[in-house]
């Protein structure tokens, strides 16, 4: 079954807490003192994030961290993969992890629900989803 890490956990954690402060900047420590999470694991997430364009990093006495776009802009994948790098849903969306592959009867239809779960995280933003909205649906919606 998919997991999501508990790396991408605090990243959700981090990031709402970034947007809170409307553009103030918060240093790695102050964040995982406040957020209760573990100062390290907190300072390489918000490298990471920081690298991919996810948060803005200042340097200085008075440095810290800020979110660098809209969580509502921000896709789901694009966190994930900010942290933890690129994931396959599956073994057979890469070849490299599979013998079987040439034989396999089901290396197809599994590479395309690797797809499907692609596509679904990429178009749920980060905003929706701390808002507890999913898929275009806002919580306590009619089905």
């Amino acid at each position: 079954m998919l997991r999501i890490t508990r790396s991408v956990e605090y990243g959700l954690i981090a990031v709402d807490y970034l947007a809170s402060l409307d553009g103030e900047l918060a240093r790695a420590r102050d964040l995982s003192e406040r957020l209760k999470l573990p100062a390290g694991i907190v300072a390489k997430i918000l490298q990471r994030l920081a690298a991919a364009g996810v948060v803005v990093s200042e340097q200085g006495a008075h440095g810290g961290y800020r979110l660098g776009r809209s969580l509502d802009e921000l896709s789901f994948l694009e966190l994930s993969e900010a942290i933890d790098g690129p994931q396959h849903a599956t073994a057979c969306s890469d070849e490299s992890e599979c013998d079987r592959r040439s034989y396999c009867t089901v290396a197809g239809p599994v590479a395309d629900l690797g797809t499907q779960i692609t596509e679904l995280l990429s178009g749920i933003s980060v905003g929706r989803l701390l808002r507890g909205e999913s898929a275009g649906r806002r919580k306590g919606a009619a089905v």
